[in-house]
């Protein structure tokens, strides 16, 4: 980072080379590109590099959200070694975000324009408004806990370097904290250089990258036109600003939500992804809606906003709660009075219909059905075996709304895969085969169902050697061909749960692998987006479910 005369550090709000200024300056200068090695790969998309003015000022930034990016308010500056405050509302100057472009001869990743600002006035920080949603890249979350002196950190930038003025490619590197103010870190490390203002500088937490600071000062030493040797920089911190980032981000957030309960240590926990694909921390379920002793797996389903939770307990008794639109729970209570007693209940599935819920259960080598009415009661459990077919040794069971009609996924015999359809007037098919259309996987050991569209169904087979594979059935009955979801999307290693659900006309799954859930979108035209985690999940989740609510 640049020294000035003063003794100083310095503003890294950098002009391009076609119109630099002298960094002779009394106040803190915006920090540039960070000069560390650059990057060849797609690492750090989540990075983006800010162009505004007719290319008279560039700056970093990063992708929170599907539509806001995250930087340093002395970008956009009269002057930004007079201050950072600035006015909200629309951009003085045209700016536009590149996004997922590490490589800036290329036209990989996204430009945005950027349509508003929202500032802090406690530090240089401002929350940028994109246009358009960005697809195809994964956010970088904002952490929730401060970084410590000598925690390790990590930034990424496209400001100038030790020996290139206006870099093609991302850079990054390392820096240690060295020290924690209220609003501020001080770091040093990899020199900090122009154009890197408003760079993130992230760490890694449980195996998941998160935001702990931008970059907006520096010494600039050992960057491009500067005799300094000083490589310590200030970074604005972001660890204590998840309300505001919340709050201020709302404007693009649509009624849908995403909610997710997991198992662990069996225990139960919630949390719920917004349509800007924020998730909440996870809550312990048991806590607000009343202890059940052990839980062995968990289903949920919504309705006009109420989300249903049933949870599988130890003890082969299916409990029921609700997520009211409002958050709060309601007591769980037992369904063994309304369903019926099911010896050797085992996993269970349950779907929304409408104003009413189908519930799908395995118990005693059989299959089973149940609905609640749109009163809220149960009917007792009906034998599926018995009108569709006994399928030997059924292991994993999945249920979901296509149309006007119910449609049942099972693994059995000897890890293959079923499916049944269930009319509107009750009446059962039989069952058909998954494992014998043409490319579909040859074993299968889990399976989950979700339906989009007027009458299509979307299907995620789960291979016991950890393959994940997507099919859809038509609503003429064909099935289409299978793609691969494991290493293009979900990665590679063992699966030991998958659940999916449709969220505003988009197809969601979610699995539990290697002891990581991950999750991913299906959009209507077919493309997938990259897999995230949700943050501060408890450690070794053993079952999930998924499933869509609208407020």
């Amino acid at each position: 980072m640049h020294h000035t005369q003063s003794g100083r550090l310095v503003s890294l709000a950098a002009a391009t080379a076609l119109l630099t200024v002298p960094l002779v300056l009394a106040t803190p200068d915006p920090a540039s590109a960070l000069a560390g090695s650059p990057e060849t790969g797609n690492s750090y998309t989540f990075t983006a590099k800010l162009a505004i003015g007719d290319e008279f000022r560039s700056c970093t930034g990063t992708l929170i959200n599907a539509q806001w990016v995250l930087t340093a308010s002395s970008c956009f500056a009269d002057d930004p070694a007079a201050g950072y405050t600035i006015a909200a509302g629309k951009p003085k100057w045209k700016t536009t975000a590149t996004v997922g472009r590490t490589d800036l001869a290329t036209t990989t990743g996204q430009v945005r324009e950027v349509v508003e600002l929202v500032p802090r006035t406690d530090r240089d920080l401002v929350l940028a408004k994109l246009a358009t949603p960005v697809r195809g890249i994964t956010p970088l979350r904002v952490g929730s806990t401060s970084p410590a002196v000598n925690d390790q950190l990590k930034g990424a930038g496209y400001g100038r370097t030790k020996d290139t003025w206006v870099p093609g490619r991302l850079h990054a590197g390392d820096f240690t904290v060295n020290q924690v103010d209220t609003n501020r870190l001080q770091i040093d490390g990899t020199p900090v250089c122009k154009g890197d203002t408003g760079a993130p500088v992230f760490r890694e937490k449980n195996g998941v990258l998160e935001l702990a600071a931008v970059a907006t000062a520096s010494w600039q030493g050992g960057c491009l036109g500067t005799s300094e040797t000083r490589t310590g920089a200030v970074a604005t911190r972001v660890d204590d600003l998840g309300t505001w980032v919340r709050q201020s981000t709302a404007s693009t957030l649509t009624p849908w939500r995403l909610q997710m309960v997991t198992v662990a240590g069996k225990d139960l926990y919630h949390s719920v992804r917004d349509s800007n694909w924020d998730w909440t921390a996870f809550g312990a379920v048991e806590q607000a809606a009343g202890g059940i002793g052990d839980v062995e797996q968990a289903a949920e389903a919504g309705i006009s906003g109420t989300n249903t939770v049933l949870a599988l307990g130890a003890d082969g008794v299916v409990y029921e709660t609700k997520r009211n639109p409002n958050g709060a729970w309601v007591p769980f209570r037992p369904l063994t009075s309304e369903l019926g007693s099911l010896a050797g209940l085992k996993k269970i599935s349950v779907t929304s219909m409408g104003s009413t819920l189908g519930l799908v259960g395995i118990g005693g080598g059989r299959v089973y059905h149940s609905v609640r009415d749109a009163s809220g009661k149960w009917i007792k459990w009906g034998d599926v075996s018995a009108a569709a077919g006994n399928l030997t040794n059924p292991t994993d069971i999945t249920i979901t709304k296509v149309g006007d009609a119910t449609h049942v996924g099972v693994v059995a015999n000897s890890n293959k895969a079923y499916h049944v359809v269930r009319d509107s007037l009750g009446n059962w098919g039989s069952w058909g085969e998954i494992t014998k259309i043409t490319g579909a996987p040859t074993s299968v050991s889990a399976v989950a169902f979700s339906g989009t569209g007027a009458d299509d169904l979307q299907a995620v087979l789960v291979e016991p050697n950890g393959g994940l594979r997507h099919v859809a059935r038509l609503s003429n009955g064909n099935w289409t061909a299978f793609g691969d979801l494991a290493g293009p999307v979900l990665g590679t290693g063992p699966v030991t749960a998958v659940s999916a659900a449709t969220v505003d006309n988009e197809f969601h799954t979610a699995i539990i692998r290697n002891g990581t859930i991950k999750h991913t979108v299906r959009h209507v035209d077919g493309t997938w987006e990259p897999a995230d985690t949700p943050p501060g999940a408890p450690a070794d989740p053993t079952s999930l479910g998924i499933t869509a609510s609208r407020n």
